[in-house]
């Protein structure tokens, strides 16, 4: 409980599962560590909270945008939590979906400002436009929400950073196409375009160039006994190698 108060493993198994670990991502080239971790979560407090999220905001969102629009956005903001994360707290092993959540909110609010100056012309489409701008206020709640999730073990700030930025600039490029108006789809779609452009290779490339790994995550358990006397590893892989 003092190692991890989200009621779960401590942080050498979630390494050892997927989790983010920049040594491992950068000097042992295990690239899918990027997407990983948004299929483990700190604990059963952390996986709660972001379930309930998802349940309710996340399937609205998919019922809405369409499973393959909903997947497209969720993944790669998933990639930009993770390369965020890596940049500002590259010490740290870090779990959760957070990343890819705030990437849905960030979608939403990009969908809003796509859609705001589109023609509106019928009823429906003048009630679409209402409802969008009052999901807003729900938006930004759950966006502070999931915030406060940030300073819990093993989940990071500038992962749900990086997640919301990804998921505004990917739904910039997503929902333009769908604008009525070919002068707002050209705009929303080049500003999307080069947002996106912009974002994921500036970060990616000084993530690659210019972060410099903490070379003791290596070993995750000997890393974390430098700062907790009792810690025990528990991971799945010292166990087999203790069993062959």
């Amino acid at each position: 409980m003092n190692m991890n108060p989200m009621f779960g493993p401590y942080p050498d198994a979630l390494s050892y599962w997927g989790g983010k670990n920049s040594y491992l991502i950068l000097e042992e080239g295990e690239n899918w560590r990027l997407l990983s971790p948004i299929m483990l979560h700190a604990g059963v407090i952390h996986l709660l909270g972001n379930v309930a999220v998802q349940m309710e905001t996340g399937a609205f969102f998919e019922r809405e945008w369409g499973s393959l629009v909903w997947l497209i956005i969720y993944l790669t903001s998933a990639i930009g939590s993770s390369v965020l994360s890596m940049i500002f707290m590259p010490q740290s092993v870090s779990v959760g979906s957070s990343g890819s959540v705030m990437g849905l909110f960030g979608a939403k609010l990009a969908e809003v400002a796509c859609k705001y100056c589109d023609k509106i012309k019928t009823q429906d489409q003048h009630v679409a436009h209402k409802v969008r701008m009052e999901m807003c206020g729900g938006v930004f709640c759950s966006v502070v929400i999931v915030m406060l999730f940030s300073f819990i073990p093993f989940v990071d700030w500038a992962a749900h950073l990086g997640g919301l930025i990804a998921g505004f600039v990917i739904g910039m490029v997503l929902f333009a196409l769908q604008l009525r108006s070919k002068l707002f789809m050209f705009f929303w779609g080049v500003f999307g375009i080069l947002s996106c452009v912009i974002f994921y290779s500036t970060s990616l490339e000084y993530m690659y160039n210019q972060v410099e790994p903490v070379e003791e995550l290596r070993d995750v358990c000997e890393y974390y006994r430098q700062y907790f006397e009792d810690y025990e590893c528990n991971c799945q892989l010292e166990r087999n190698q203790s069993g062959d």
